[in-house]
């Protein structure tokens, strides 16, 4: 039997960070295309993946699709611009990386490639299930004002830019799936005062299961669900994830790299950190035992203090803001 509805997409629409995963591209029966398919009560061909970008949607993603499809929801574009590097980038200290360029080259690709992949993508899709209403759910931003975790060393400028690229990918993506003739699922303001870093989070922040991080937990799906079936026009007491019936797609990993957090022992740190005149032999010890702190769950926040006073030592010597 073919499914009336089939989900498409990245890791935001494949439920990575909502609970256990199922195979290599990590299917979580949390996530929320199994919310919308459970509480409409129709089969979901579930084809999101961990990792995908555009060309891994149209070349691994589109065989569900049919005359008889009714409904297709996506959420992609995140890999296409780089966003996992440029997150990477961003949590490393000053003295490893310069994140700005890192930004700049991800905004090129948002503003200048993007809206063509994202076009040619619709058509393919529309052309596969012309019955077929399409929904396109966007991205959250993923920060308040500022970092709170030990092991990152996001700026306050950087988490600026970081959220402003967030809103600018979901304008693109919004515009996009408009001049498609699909409808556009905005979950930003759902996810207003839920950040990483908010006393009630919908999003992992760098988590031990480091494919979850920055990735939006079970309540974050219950949005994303919510915002779906609310466009659909469908208001639910409660979301049915348990009466899903789910037909897996192709359990083939897209190409975008996972979030890892920076490993400040390592050669390139230590470099960064000799370059700069921070005391090498400190650094290591430093970053040795947040290494360990990390391994056995003991935060050690007096480690975290030092290195990042290291880092805005750093950013005041080279002018960074």
């Amino acid at each position: 039997m073919s499914a009336n509805y089939v989900a498409l997409g990245d890791s935001y629409a494949a439920g990575v960070g909502a609970g256990a995963p199922t195979g290599l591209c990590w299917r979580s029966s949390a996530g929320y295309p199994v919310l919308v398919a459970g509480t409409l009560g129709v089969r979901l061909a579930y084809h999101a993946c961990l990792g995908a970008d555009i060309r891994h949607v149209r070349e691994h993603q589109l065989g569900a699709l049919g005359p008889s499809t009714e409904l297709v929801t996506l959420t992609v574009g995140g890999n296409d611009i780089g966003f996992v590097p440029v997150l990477i980038a961003c949590a490393e200290p000053a003295w490893m990386r310069d994140s700005d360029p890192v930004i700049d080259a991800a905004l090129v690709t948002l503003r200048e490639r993007l809206p063509g992949l994202l076009a040619d993508l619709h058509d393919e899709v529309r052309a596969a299930a012309a019955q077929a209403r399409r929904l396109v759910a966007g991205y959250p931003r993923l920060f308040g004002a500022h970092d709170c975790h030990l092991a990152t060393f996001f700026s306050d400028h950087e988490l600026r830019r970081l959220n402003a690229a967030a809103d600018e990918l979901d304008a693109v993506v919004a515009r996009a799936a408009e001049a498609a003739g699909a409808e556009f699922v905005d979950v930003a303001a759902r996810f207003a005062g839920h950040d990483v870093c908010a006393a009630d989070p919908w999003i992992n922040g760098p988590s031990p299961i480091v494919v979850n991080s920055f990735h939006p937990d079970r309540d974050g799906h219950d949005a994303y669900a919510e915002g779906v079936l609310g466009t659909l026009g469908v208001t639910a007491e409660r979301l049915r994830a348990l009466d899903a019936d789910i037909e897996p797609g192709p359990c083939v990993p897209g190409p975008a790299p996972t979030f890892a957090l920076p490993d400040l022992t390592s050669e390139r740190s230590l470099a960064g950190a000799a370059a700069h005149g921070l005391d090498v032999m400190e650094v290591a010890a430093l970053g040795h035992r947040l290494n360990i702190a990390g391994v056995t769950g003991f935060p050690d926040e007096d480690a975290s203090a030092r290195l990042h006073e290291l880092d805005a030592q750093v950013c005041r010597r080279t002018g960074r803001p």
